[in-house]
């Protein structure tokens, strides 16, 4: 009998936070749900359910566990910053089409008085702010109303039913809390303690690692993520900044007029034609190959398998195996516009908006900076395009302003999951019956399919691109930020963040294509340089030194330029091949020898 009144004492103990504050839970719960209906939530995703019951559940046991007198204000703090944070929220979602995100909250810091009240007064009178107050504020009156008069309607009740199914009921009810709090436990654990591995990062290089699982599914909590997010990445902008502030040009030959580099996303080169892939996926690639006038680089390695890391490595003049951070140097577009370049960005991921996703915004935060921006950039795209050949079309908006030497840098959406999405109906050529792998489901294959599907498509992008400049003194370079799992050595797809960086997810994820074409001007003008790249197709390269190669290539004199690290110079010298600031890549793939 002991033993029953334990369980069922400790049945009604850990029901008793939700008893005690009913409404408070209810309705905190339901606010957050409520902003669900402007997100693209899945309705089959139970996992915020689950997340958003601990939550409140656990606002609950603070309030229990407060002193009373406390406790009523904590619960009105909590009820004010709930009804505030959405409203704000709401309300920018239905003017803007906004959220909370970095960007959004970057934008308010640097806000001064008389911009912030303009923007009151411009929208006060909006009809969607009025329609937010109205929505919004008929649920604070039901939950005012309810907070009041639902303890003493709940008191009167009590008079007209039985102790004994009052009794029951709450065992019920404890039961019922006791099963599911401890099911909303288990599954939201490994999210929960994403949650606090971000909220104690110290830098913003581990970011999209971090990121990649976590879902801010409330108002308050994409405020909070924000708001961290914009001070990870204030200090590196300061660096950066401060780096830039006198860049040193010494001299400039314009060896190469027009220098074209694409960035690619996400290219396992093991389903590229060029390196053996059976399939037909890089057809127009391979013909300029057997022409002639494409190099295909061999063995070259990305020290990252995140974007955000990588582009922040590709453009910095400072190098993974060096001490310090990738923002101790400085971004090589300013080296070439300073030069002399004009320089043209267009991207498929980091174009100004207020609407960028943490990652990108990860990838992007520095040359959104105003300053940085006009200091690297003549050109820049203000359009996002369904697909990579859209980037043509930008291409030839801007012909009236290009110059007699030109950067374009061309960064692509690639082969990004979901791969069904990168190429158009018309251009797809695979199915999962052409996926000869019996070892895969049909699901399984057909991601396979997208996937070549996107790297055929990818293909006719950069053979657009070389089509561009088929009558200049032009070369192309062209390489992705990082490779990609798809179901080669490992059965899985995409990247895993968190796995042992084994041999073959290196080869997956990290071991990447690199391509040079060069124009027939340029090869009847540079023979020689095209030549030595030929023979260097072969050697050990990484993509954190491509600044200097670049730089190289349009005999661009700097303190900056490091000679040692430009893959066409005779004074390269081969430097360590380190992933992700922990492991030699050399070393592994000796050891696996």
């Amino acid at each position: 009998m002991n033993v029953v009144s334990a369980i069922r004492k400790g049945m009604l103990w850990l029901s008793y936070p939700i008893r005690k504050n009913p409404f408070f839970f209810l309705f905190m719960y339901l606010l957050v749900v409520f902003t669900w209906h402007y997100e693209d939530l899945p309705t089959t995703e139970v996992l915020f359910y689950e997340g958003l019951f601990i939550d409140c559940y656990l606002l609950c046991v603070l309030l229990v566990v407060l002193p009373r007198r406390i406790s009523l204000w904590v619960k009105r703090f909590f009820y004010l910053v709930g009804y505030s944070v959405t409203f704000v929220e709401w309300f920018l979602y239905a003017r803007f089409w906004l959220r909370f995100t970095p960007t959004t909250i970057q934008l308010a810091l640097e806000t001064n008085p008389d911009e912030a009240s303009d923007f009151f007064h411009a929208y006060l009178w909006n009809g969607k702010l009025w329609e937010v107050t109205w929505i919004l504020g008929s649920v604070a009156l039901i939950n005012v109303l309810s907070e009041y008069l639902g303890p003493k309607v709940f008191r009167i009740l009590r008079k007209f039913v039985p102790s004994s199914p009052r009794s029951v009921l709450a065992m019920f009810f404890g039961v019922a809390c006791l099963l599911y709090t401890g099911y909303c436990f288990y599954t939201t654990r490994e999210d929960k303690a994403h949650f606090v591995e971000f909220f104690q990062l110290n830098g913003a290089e581990r970011v999209e690692r971090v990121m990649g699982p976590i879902r801010f599914y409330s108002p308050i909590y994409r405020l909070a993520y924000s708001y961290k997010f914009t001070r990870l990445t204030a200090g590196e902008v300061e660096i950066l900044r401060k780096n830039m502030e006198d860049i040193q040009v010494d001299s400039c030959s314009f060896t190469c007029p027009n220098i074209v580099f694409v960035i690619g996303e996400s290219y396992n080169k093991r389903h590229s034609q060029l390196y053996g892939y059976k399939q037909e996926t890089t057809p127009r690639m391979l013909r300029r190959f057997e022409k002639g006038e494409l190099i295909c680089f061999t063995d070259v390695v990305s020290p990252w398998n995140v974007t955000s890391n990588a582009f922040k490595s590709i453009l910095s003049t400072h190098s993974d195996d060096e001490d310090g951070l990738w923002a101790d140097g400085v971004l090589f577009p300013a080296l070439f516009k300073k030069a002399g370049y004009k320089v043209s960005f267009f991207t498929q991921q980091f174009m100004k908006s207020n609407r960028l996703a943490a990652a990108d915004f990860n990838g992007s935060f520095f040359l959104n900076d105003v300053e940085l921006d006009s200091l690297c950039f003549d050109i820049r795209n203000r359009t996002k395009w369904k697909f990579d050949g859209g980037l043509i079309k930008e291409y030839g908006k801007h012909t009236v302003a290009y110059a007699e030497h030109n950067l374009f840098i061309f960064h692509l959406i690639g082969q990004h999951v979901d791969y069904n999405l990168r190429c158009p109906e018309n251009e797809k050529q695979f199915i999962a019956g052409s996926v000869p792998r019996d070892d895969l489901s049909n699901s399984e294959r057909t991601i396979v399919a997208d996937y070549d599907n996107a790297t055929l498509y990818n293909d006719k992008v950069l053979d657009d691109i070389c089509a561009l400049f088929s009558d200049k003194d032009a070369i192309v370079v062209y390489m992705p930020d990082h490779g990609e799992e798809v179901y080669d050595e490992i059965k899985a797809f995409g990247r895993l963040h968190d796995a042992n960086m084994s041999p073959a997810l290196v080869r997956a994820e990290f071991e990447i294509p690199l391509l040079i074409w060069g124009s027939k001007k340029f090869r009847r003008n540079h023979g020689q340089l095209f030549k030595q790249l030929k023979v260097h197709a072969s050697n050990p390269f990484k993509t954190d030194d491509i600044a200097h190669f670049l730089l190289g290539l349009g005999g661009i004199s700097s303190p900056l330029y490091d000679k040692t690290r430009d893959w066409a110079s005779p004074d390269y010298i081969k430097h360590p091949r380190i992933l992700k600031h922990t492991l030699d890549y050399d070393s592994l793939m000796a050891k696996q020898s």
